[in-house]
């Protein structure tokens, strides 16, 4: 007699596919988006973090350039500097003034100015009401004044650094001649010699963007 299979053989075959096609349960979709979800922050926490890097390496390189900027045109002029004094009523007086906040020479004009002759320059700080900036003024000197010119008036400017919450200089070198030279916060014009450097302390507004002193050094031939 041919042998047919039970009931219960030919149930079990079709409960194991379909426990194979059943899907996922809700178990298994919950930590399979758990998963996901810790990827996909783990991925835009690193896009976040790469993004601040760049821009971190932008504001450093633009501080960088802005600082290489400046020390390097203040470097020229105060290389430029001219030795001159004037004589009035036998009184002489250097083409040098300056405090703790300013300073103004006598050196050629700016190389993008296009003109030619001598350029009285003030370096001076500039103050807002919550900020203060680094100045930079100039104009054509009269060789007829026997000083620098009294009044502001017909002057161009140029801001060097901005967002400052100071600006110290000093000035190293002997007011007197053959005196030893030591820092001063004051050069007047009735100084016998130049000062031999300039010293330049910049503090901004942000502790995160300190600038390095600068020294800057003056080649005027009346150093003693």
């Amino acid at each position: 007699m041919k042998d047919y299979p039970t009931a219960a053989e030919c149930v079990a075959p079709m409960d194991a596919n379909s426990r194979h096609q059943r899907g996922f349960t809700l178990l298994e979709i919950m930590v399979a988006m758990v998963v996901l979800t810790l990827i996909v922050a783990t991925s835009f926490g690193a896009l976040r973090l790469g993004e601040r890097s760049w821009e971190a390496g932008l504001k450093h390189t633009a501080k960088t350039e802005t600082l290489r900027s400046v020390s390097g045109a203040l470097q020229r002029l105060f290389n430029q500097t001219l030795p001159i004094s004037w004589s009035n009523n036998a009184k002489t007086t250097i083409a040098f003034d300056a405090n703790h906040e300013q300073l103004r020479f006598i050196a050629p004009a700016p190389l993008h100015h296009g003109a030619t002759g001598l350029f009285e320059y003030t370096l001076a700080v500039k103050s807002d009401a919550d900020n203060k900036r680094l100045m930079l003024y100039y104009r054509l000197h009269n060789p007829d004044s026997p000083g620098f010119e009294a009044s502001d008036a017909d002057r161009q400017e140029i801001m060097l650094v901005d967002k400052l919450n100071a600006v110290n200089l000093r000035y190293y070198g002997s007011p007197i001649a053959k005196k030893a030279p030591q820092w001063h916060e004051l050069w007047t014009n009735k100084a016998e010699t130049f000062p031999q450097l300039v010293h330049i302390q910049i503090v901004p507004l942000s502790q995160r963007e300190a600038w390095p002193d600068l020294f800057l050094t003056l080649h005027t031939g009346l150093i003693e």
